[in-house]
């Protein structure tokens, strides 16, 4: 004797232990068309692509095969079709587990937090010291000296002369040191060292050097003082 759907059906049931209420809980199913089902009233169903979305669902949460059901049902007339392309979007009846969204939710934040830490990197301006000189103004007694520092959240670095009105670009080391030897002039010799983002500002450092020159004392010869009633020193030659 062969088994009818509504009998097997019944047997999925009971083996899972679930109730009707349960059931349409988990599935999403109305518990009026479960009972249609169990009860073999498929004239009540819906048509074809709902009543197929129906039992797929069903054959994830009861274990079975719901294709070859379908198959079954088809053959035996019990699906009412509603025309030559009787299909639902995928996952048309698929509840959306609630872990997931869970899940979801989570990643969304961390995404969101990442990038809000990111702003200031990106669209901040960079952070700037100058280690050598460390006093501003600085006066040096040599005419070159080499200005040292440290840079943070910058993509470029220029270093200008005010007297001459050039810049130069300096280079950036891994760890953000940077180092830049510079003539001076006599006087005052301004320097503008500039850090720059791309996407964000900039930070500039003013910084005065004032070079004067050790003085070199004269050379001399020391001034000797004679005694013109001293008597003479010395040897004669005939």
């Amino acid at each position: 004797m062969t088994m009818t759907f509504e009998e097997f059906l019944a047997g999925r049931i009971k083996d899972k232990g679930l109730s009707m209420k349960r059931l349409s809980e988990i599935t999403g199913i109305a518990s009026v068309h479960l009972e249609n089902m169990l009860h073999g009233n498929f004239e009540n169903m819906p048509s074809a692509p709902y009543f197929h979305g129906y039992l797929t669902r069903l054959g994830r949460v009861l274990d079975f095969d719901s294709e070859a059901w379908w198959e079954t049902l088809k053959s035996e007339g019990s699906v009412i079709n509603s025309g030559e392309l009787d299909t639902l979007p995928r996952n048309r009846f698929m509840r959306k587990s609630p872990q997931k969204l869970i899940w979801a939710g989570i990643a969304g934040l961390l995404i969101l937090t990442y990038l809000a830490l990111q702003v200031p990197r990106i669209f901040g301006k960079p952070s700037l010291v100058i280690t050598f000189p460390a006093q501003n103004p600085y006066t040096a007694s040599s005419n070159s000296l080499t200005i040292t520092g440290m840079v943070k959240n910058a993509d470029s670095l220029y270093l200008t002369n005010s007297n001459a009105s050039s810049a130069e670009q300096i280079v950036i080391a891994p760890d953000g040191s940077w180092q830049m030897p510079v003539l001076l002039q006599v006087g005052p010799n301004p320097f503008e060292i500039t850090a720059k983002k791309f996407l964000g500002g900039e930070t500039n450092i003013l910084e005065q050097i004032i070079y004067e020159p050790t003085a070199v004392p004269s050379s001399s010869f020391p001034i000797i003082h004679t005694d013109p009633n001293a008597p003479a020193t010395g040897s004669s030659f005939d």
